[in-house]
């Protein structure tokens, strides 16, 4: 599992200490109250007393494993007792026969690559009741382009790319067009644009047009204009999950929920998050290690997605820091081994609706 270094200080921690702070993150996860000494005794059955706790505890909070959020209260996890927690004390969760075959029978693999991505992403959100993040692979590039003719004023553009991923479009005509132009055009399309990248296509288009395609200005203006708005919508999606999520405790208050919805829908926000988790597939980012202030109080979990050893994108999770870091975890884990064994078995096809296409892969 690739996340941040391990803590430097791990070693300060002595067995005692580390059942604390174990006990006291997976209680304030479940329970989102501040834990005392007198919970850990009562409900994890510790075999030491409650003094010695209390003094640990106190420990914990003065070498910055603890919080406490009042004088009179209990303790809470730290962004460093979080990632302590994650890096040395977390064991390994299996998932709940319930959500696993509410994974197997949603992820269905019909579809394209980018219909099975938001499948997942989709999926997550729901099990993990938590927002997710899509953000696609920008370097992709165009294998096929296809124009089809639907009536005499409708086409449908097709564009294939080398990941698998399917973008199509419908452009509206002023004047019907003779399929042997359709068929033309289509030619001069493939021959300029097999190998650009989907980021750079609509600079390419400018250029194509202006040197092969000039003879076809009227008709390729509405195609141009089709293609450049399918390719220029957001890379990043954000998926459903806001709703449940705002049913923890930590939304109590109407104006950190409209800082919530706010933050999670601004993009340079959500490029500041996944800025920290490029370095690793699997990433976890925690309270303050993020650089962006308004992410101080929650958590960020991405993992990438790949298709033979191409990366297609990040699927990432936003949530409180308060999450439940294990079955975050094993469910992106999951959903991921799920994502390649539909690969695998080549279930998805290139173009929608399309299954001859499959036989080409």
């Amino acid at each position: 599992m690739a996340m941040s270094a391990k803590n430097g200080d791990s070693m300060n921690l002595d067995e005692r200490k580390k059942k604390i702070l174990s006990s006291v993150v997976e209680d304030y996860i479940e329970s989102a109250e501040p834990v005392g000494s007198k919970t850990l005794v009562e409900k994890y059955h510790l075999d030491y007393s409650s003094a010695t706790i209390r003094n640990d505890m106190k420990i914990l909070e003065e070498e910055g494993y603890l919080e406490q959020p009042h004088i009179s209260a209990g303790r809470i996890p730290s962004t460093k007792g979080y990632r302590y927690y994650v890096d040395n004390l977390m064991k390994e969760r299996k998932l709940s026969m319930m959500d696993i075959d509410y994974i197997n029978s949603t992820i269905n693999g019909f579809g394209d690559v980018d219909d099975i991505f938001e499948q997942v992403a989709d999926v997550v959100s729901k099990v993990l009741s938590t927002p997710t993040v899509i953000t696609k692979n920008n370097t992709d590039t165009i294998e096929n382009i296809k124009v089809v003719k639907i009536s005499d004023n409708l086409l449908l553009i097709i564009l294939m790319s080398k990941n698998g991923t399917v973008k199509d479009c419908i452009a509206k005509l002023t004047d019907t067009v003779e399929d042997s132009v359709i068929e033309q055009m289509t030619s001069i399309l493939n021959q300029n644009l097999t190998g650009t990248s989907l980021q750079e296509l609509h600079l390419v288009l400018n250029n194509v047009i202006r040197k092969d395609l000039e003879a076809f200005s009227g008709l390729m203006e509405e195609i141009v204009n089709s293609i450049k708005y399918e390719m220029s919508k957001n890379m990043k999606k954000l998926n459903s999950g806001v709703e449940k999520i705002l049913e923890n405790p930590e939304f109590s208050d109407i104006e950190t929920v409209k800082n919530f919805i706010n933050m999670i829908s601004t993009k340079e926000i959500i490029d500041s998050a996944l800025d920290k988790s490029k370095e690793n597939k699997l990433s976890i980012v925690i309270g303050s290690e993020n650089k962006e202030v308004l992410l101080n109080d929650y958590t960020v979990i991405s993992l990438d997605i790949e298709k033979d050893n191409r990366y297609l994108g990040k699927l990432s999770v936003i949530g409180p820091k308060r999450m439940n870091y294990a079955k975050t975890i094993s469910t992106l884990k999951y959903v991921n081994d799920k994502f390649n064994n539909i690969l695998k078995l080549n279930k998805i096809s290139d173009v929608k609706g399309d299954n001859s296409e499959r036989e080409r892969r």
